[in-house]
């Protein structure tokens, strides 16, 4: 067999016999991704198996009813016993307003540079406002 080169990693490796027209190796990520890719073009043109899908998901929650809000449980453990906060445990932000604007430093050779300004959100707390933006300037606020 001719030697290929995969279409993932891009390493060169030797197609097995049974398989003439392989184009991924057998590396376990170049393998995970041919399957990724096999599973969405027939969940997308497959409506049998999109429609097994469902109902094999179905019948796990089923069999399985309190699993997510276990689940969700012994993450914020976890996140307790770590201190660090995660994406789903909802926590108090400051009373700060964000702002992002493009840097007037940005170019097409060094990209997109973007500033992010933290105001407070204390609407009694003194605040500069940033004049060089028009739609400050036309806001009710701007015009006291």
């Amino acid at each position: 067999m001719i030697a290929r080169r995969c279409v993932r990693c891009g390493g060169i490796f030797h197609p097995r016999p049974q398989v003439p027209d392989q184009s991924f190796c057998s590396g376990r990520n170049c393998q995970r991704a041919r399957k990724q890719l096999w599973q969405q073009s027939r969940l997308r043109d497959d409506p049998d198996y999109r429609e097994n899908q469902r109902a094999a998901q179905r019948n796990w929650l089923a069999r399985n009813p309190g699993y997510w809000r276990e689940s969700r449980a012994r993450r914020a453990r976890q996140i307790g016993q770590e201190g660090a906060a995660k994406m789903d445990v909802s926590f108090a932000l400051p009373g700060v307003l964000y702002r992002i604007r493009k840097s007037v430093a940005s170019s097409p050779k060094t990209g997109d540079l973007w500033v992010i300004e933290a105001v407070s959100a204390d609407p009694t707390a003194p605040c500069k406002m940033d004049a060089s933006r028009e739609d400050l300037i036309d806001s009710p606020a701007a015009q006291q």
